[in-house]
Order: structure tokens, then C-alpha cells, then sequence
């Protein structure tokens, strides 16, 4: 089986990298004979490169190693803004080797054609209904097909890019980009601190952990109004106030609205597992944080579509 298949069209080439700081993980790759680099042992990014950071580090050292190459093309995730440990990290992986990224790339085509001529559309799902308003003059975002080719020879682009369509409203003070109300199964969250503010305290670290780990066991439902959350719940408990004080100071105002594209995930993602990967999965999933002030935290939707009102 090649594992690397869907890398190879992407890139169209056979003569893929995994470029990693984990030794762990290069250890792995070696072991099912994937070609593999430490990233601080490189002088020049190899022709075409898949790139995992498991440290802040890492992702500095991949971005200074870009700077002084004069040709090379990469995608990356940052494992270390979710969850650094080998498990995940080697999850993280074949997931990565499990998404079809022209498959994706297609469907981010058919969602920005809709997002242009549509800017009210109807959310709806088992157990999910909703109302979503693309606000005046904001346009969606999606790494496309246009931006590699445009990019040629040199480009580092983040992975998490080519899997969605995203709207965000990340500054309190800029006008909001979308409206957003309704109410939606979820299946899964993601809890991500880009920065790993050391002031964080254990307790809130375990109790999102323990948090993501109820909703991949029972899901969970939520509830929108006006862009902000105004309820989570779990087997009939509410769970906002965790939220809220994980999130810091944007709270429970939505930062981020988007549709995931990548459909070739569906058989194999694990909820319980907090990994970037599973934030593309085909649906929609929304955001409360920054990740800057406080954690971002995903909510993940897969069986919600989106089509134009009325519906």
C-alpha cells in the first residue's frame, strides 16, 4: 500500500519528505519506510515536504529553514498548539495520509462558488438547524488551487487550509463577518492554545481533556444565538461555564465559522483525540477563542450541509 499516494498528487510527485522535530515520530516513519528528516539537521527544504512540529521550536526552525531555501514546497501542522504526545502526533499522520487533498480542494471549489451567490443559508442536519448570514462584503478563505500554482517552486502553507472554508472574527473591534443562530448536534471539539500560556492552570487543562472525551462518548447540543454560545450540553448538564472561563476574553462570542471539505476522514477519525486533522472533517464546525488570550476551542459538526435560503 502506498501511504503516501494522496501527497504524491497533491505535490504531483513521487519524491515526498516527512519533516518533523520529534525523533519519535521520525522513528516511526523510518519503521513503515517513509522517507523522513529532522527539521534542524536540514540546511534547505527538500523539494517537497509534509511537515509535523511537536514544539513552538519546531515551527520556528521550519519557518527559518523556508526562509534561507531558494526553492521547496511544504505543508504543516503544529501538533504542539493541540496535543504534542506520540499517539496523537502518529494519528495525526495517517490521517494525513488518509485525506484526498484534490478531493478536497474541489469540494472548497462547489463551497466558495455557493459562499459568492449566497450570502443567507439555511444549516440543517439530524437534530440541527440553523441560519447562517454572511454580513456585508466579507469574503470566505480557502488555500486553493489558484494558490499553488501562483506560489510555483516555494511555498509553506499551512495543511488545516486546504481542508475548509472559513470565515473568522478573531478582532472584538472589526466589524463581524457572519451572523449566526441556531441549533446543532455536536461530535466532537477540538481545544487548542497557540501559545501554551504557562499561567494556564492544570485543573482547566484536565477538565477540557475530560470535557472533550464526554462529547466523543455521547456528543453534545448546542445552541447559537446571535453568533454567541448560549448553551452546551452533555447528557443534560451544561457545560458553558467551562467554556467561558477556557476561552478568556472573547468568551462565548463565536470566532470563526467554516466547512470542513475533507470527506476521506468519515471512516476513521477519533473524536477522543485532539488532533488538527479532524477539524477538516466534511460539515461545518464553529469557534469560541482566540488561542492567543485563551484557548480555541472547535465544535465539530459533520452532518451539517449548507444551502441557500429559503430552504
Amino acid at each position: 500500500m502506498n501511504r503516501l499516494k494522496h501527497f504524491e498528487s497533491f505535490f504531483d510527485s513521487r519524491d515526498i519528505t516527512l519533516l518533523t522535530d520529534s525523533a519519535e515520530l521520525a522513528a516511526h516513519a523510518l519503521a513503515c519506510h517513509i522517507p523522513v528528516s529532522l527539521i534542524n539537521e536540514l540546511r534547505s527544504l527538500p523539494a517537497n515536504s509534509v511537515c509535523i512540529t511537536v514544539s513552538r521550536q519546531g515551527t520556528e526552525s521550519l519557518f527559518q529553514l523556508s526562509a534561507r531555501s531558494e526553492s521547496g514546497r511544504a505543508i504543516y501542522t503544529q501538533a504542539h498548539a493541540f496535543d504534542p504526545a506520540l499517539d496523537s502526533v502518529i494519528y495525526t499522520f495517517e490521517q494525513m495520509c488518509n485525506s484526498d487533498y484534490r478531493q478536497a480542494m474541489g469540494k472548497q471549489e462547489e463551497l466558495l462558488a455557493l459562499l459568492d451567490d449566497h450570502q443567507r443559508l439555511c444549516l440543517a442536519g439530524p437534530n440541527s438547524a440553523g441560519r447562517l448570514i454572511i454580513n456585508e462584503g466579507m469574503a470566505p478563505y480557502a488555500m486553493i488551487e489558484e494558490d499553488i500554482q501562483t506560489a510555483n517552486d516555494k511555498f509553506i502553507f499551512p495543511l488545516a487550509e486546504l481542508l475548509e472554508v472559513h470565515y473568522t472574527h478573531m478582532d472584538p473591534d472589526e466589524p463581524r463577518s457572519f451572523t449566526l443562530n441556531g441549533e446543532f448536534q455536536v461530535a466532537g471539539i477540538l481545544t487548542a492554545r497557540g501559545y501554551h500560556d504557562p499561567s494556564i492552570p492544570m485543573r482547566l487543562i484536565e477538565s477540557l481533556a475530560a470535557l472533550s472525551d464526554l462529547v466523543a462518548r455521547h456528543g453534545a447540543s448546542v445552541i447559537i444565538k446571535d453568533s454567541q454560545l448560549k448553551s452546551f450540553r452533555i447528557a443534560g448538564r451544561d457545560y458553558c461555564i467551562l467554556l467561558n472561563e477556557a476561552t478568556g476574553p472573547r468568551g462565548l462570542h463565536l470566532t470563526e465559522c467554516a466547512f470542513g471539505v475533507n470527506a476521506s476522514i468519515a471512516g476513521t477519525i477519533d473524536y477522543r483525540i485532539n488532533s488538527q486533522l479532524n477539524e477538516g472533517i466534511e460539515g461545518m464546525h464553529i469557534a469560541v477563542g482566540d488561542g492567543r488570550h485563551g484557548y480555541h476551542i472547535d465544535l465539530l459538526m459533520p452532518d451539517v450541509v449548507a444551502a441557500p435560503l429559503p430552504c
